[in-house]
C-alpha cells in the first residue's frame, strides 16, 4: 500500500493510522496478557494486565476464542493461550535460525563491552565452543572454535552443571577433580554450591582458567525453558568487573535473556 492510498485510508477509517490499526493492537495486547502470565486468567485480571476496562477485553476475548488463539475453559471460565496461539508460535520456532540469532546476539555483546564473547552448546560429555567474538580489546587466543571447555572451574562450565541434569555431567566432573588431586570434600561441597549458580542466574570466574582472564556466563534456554546454551565473556583481570552490579555481568545477563525471549523461553 502506498502512501497515497495510505493516507486516504487513514482519512476515511479512525480506526486506522499509519502505524497500524489500533483495534489490532489493543486485541494483542489481551493474546500478550495472557501469555506473559504464564497461566490461565480471569477476564478482570486480564483487563488489567491489557490497560483494559472488563468490558473492552470481553470483546477481543470473544473475538480471539472464535479464531482459536484463546480458549476458555467451560467449568472455571478461565482464559488461555488456544490452538491457534500454539501452531503459530511452533511454526515461528520452526523458521527460527538458532545459531544465526546467537551470532546476532553475542556479536553485539562484543562490541557494547568490547570484550571476546563466546557462545558455547552440550555436545553430551562437556561444553564445545561453537562460535566466538573477538573484542576490541585483547583476544583471548587460548579459546578457539570446536574447543572443548572443562567442567570445573571455568564459569562456562559451572552455568552448564547449574543447569543440566548432574547425570549428564557428573561422572567427567568426579573424574576431573579426582585427577586435579581435589578430595571428595571439595568435590561435594563444589557441586552444592552449583544450586547458587542455578538461583542466581550466572557464574564468575576470578581469573578464569585462561591465565589472566576474568570470566562471566550466563544460560540460554529454549521455548521448553531447558538450557540451550551458554554465553560467556572474558576480560583481562585487572580491568574486568565481574561484580553481580557490573556492567559486563548485567549485559550478559541481557543478552542471554534476549535471546532465550527469541527462542521461545517463558518470560519470567
Amino acid at each position: 500500500m502506498d502512501a497515497q492510498v495510505l493516507q486516504g485510508a487513514a482519512g476515511r477509517d479512525p480506526e486506522v493510522k499509519a502505524a497500524g490499526i489500533q483495534s489490532l493492537e489493543k486485541g494483542l495486547r489481551v493474546l500478550t496478557a495472557i501469555q506473559h502470565a504464564g497461566r490461565a486468567m480471569r477476564l478482570n485480571d486480564i483487563a488489567a494486565a491489557a490497560s483494559m476496562t472488563p468490558s473492552m477485553a470481553h470483546g477481543y476475548l470473544v473475538s480471539l476464542v472464535r479464531t482459536g488463539f484463546i480458549a476458555q475453559d467451560r467449568l472455571s471460565g478461565l482464559y488461555d493461550l488456544g490452538d491457534s496461539a500454539l501452531q503459530l508460535g511452533l511454526a515461528a520456532l520452526s523458521r527460527t535460525d538458532f545459531l544465526s540469532l546467537a551470532r546476532a546476539t553475542i556479536s553485539q555483546l562484543a562490541g557494547e563491552l568490547g570484550e571476546t564473547v563466546t557462545l558455547a552448546v552440550w555436545n553430551g560429555d562437556a561444553p564445545v565452543v561453537v562460535d566466538k567474538i573477538e573484542g576490541r580489546s585483547d583476544s583471548v587466543y587460548e579459546i578457539k572454535v570446536g574447543s572443548l571447555v572443562r567442567l570445573w572451574p571455568t564459569a562456562t562450565g559451572r552455568v552448564f552443571m547449574a543447569n543440566l541434569p548432574k547425570a549428564e555431567w557428573e561422572h567427567h566432573l568426579q573424574t576431573m577433580m579426582h585427577q586435579g588431586g581435589e578430595a571428595q570434600a571439595s568435590i561435594t561441597r563444589f557441586i552444592t554450591e552449583l544450586a547458587d549458580v542455578r538461583r542466581e542466574g550466572y557464574a564468575a570466574t576470578l581469573p578464569a582458567t585462561v591465565p589472566d582472564f576474568s570470566a562471566v556466563a550466563a544460560p540460554v534456554f529454549d521455548h521448553r525453558a531447558h538450557l540451550k546454551a551458554v554465553i560467556t565473556v572474558l576480560g583481562r583481570q585487572d580491568g574486568f568487573d565481574i561484580a553481580p552490579s557490573g556492567r559486563p555481568l548485567t549485559a550478559t545477563l541481557r543478552a542471554a535473556r534476549s535471546l532465550s525471549v527469541r527462542l521461545g523461553a517463558p518470560v519470567s
